[in-house]
């Protein structure tokens, strides 16, 4: 009987765990994809890219203003720099995390 109810307790924990988990997954996409962190993001991409590139492939900022009424369209450039930047700022968050994290 005690097995049974530990059984039903780590059931119930880890169902829990898994919401909480997808819950922070959800939060983390909507704030990533917010309006201005979604332009910070782009703007670290597109600065990281003409680094890298020498300033041979520059992509147009993201300030960019959109008639009132139009939704916009970004284009394969603008979800480039997106990515890149979110994974650059991922990379250096690991480098300084497993960099540092020996001198704890």
């Amino acid at each position: 009987m005690v097995d049974e109810i530990g059984e039903v307790v780590v059931d119930v924990a880890g169902a829990v765990l898994r919401h909480a988990g997808g819950f922070v997954v959800d939060l983390t996409v909507d704030h990533v994809f917010s309006r201005h962190t979604a332009r910070f993001f782009h703007g670290v991409g597109r600065r990281l890219i003409a680094v890298v590139t020498v300033g041979r492939c520059r992509i147009p900022s993201s300030l960019r203003t959109v008639p009132k009424g139009v939704s916009a369209r970004p284009r394969r450039s603008d979800w480039l720099a997106l990515w890149v930047g979110i994974l650059s700022w991922i990379a250096l968050f690991l480098g300084l995390g497993f960099g540092v994290s020996h001198f704890l």
